[in-house]
């Protein structure tokens, strides 16, 4: 699947297994990926890709290579192109994924079967 097409929760799990975290389709949640909390061992969400504050450790880890992925996908001017605008942390999420695995990942659908 071209990453530049992926969304939540496909999206979530990848962003996961590109930071080489253990992530698994929660069946709890419908379409919900989550990582077992290392303390209690508890399923905790795992939602980079719409949630902010887990997203954020990751842009300012990996900004500059982030920035070049969009300046490729979208041009220099990208933050003001509005397909970037209406949902830019999917797009940083989706740059992040292709930092790591390029510009496909394998199917969602053969990811959920393994789950």
């Amino acid at each position: 699947m071209r990453i530049a097409e992926l969304s939540s929760p496909a999206l979530n799990y990848w962003v996961a297994k590109a930071r080489q975290l253990d992530a698994f389709l929660d069946r709890r949640a419908d379409g919900s990926v989550s990582l077992v909390d290392a303390v209690t061992g508890k399923p905790v969400p795992f939602q980079p890709a719409i949630d902010w504050s887990q997203a954020g450790p990751i842009l300012a880890e990996e900004w500059f290579d982030i920035e070049d992925v969009l300046i490729g996908w979208f041009g220099p001017n990208w933050s003001y192109v509005m397909e970037f605008r209406d949902d830019s942390l999917t797009w940083f999420m989706r740059a992040f994924v292709s930092l790591k695995f390029g510009r496909e990942v394998e199917d969602w659908a053969t990811v959920e079967e393994d789950s």
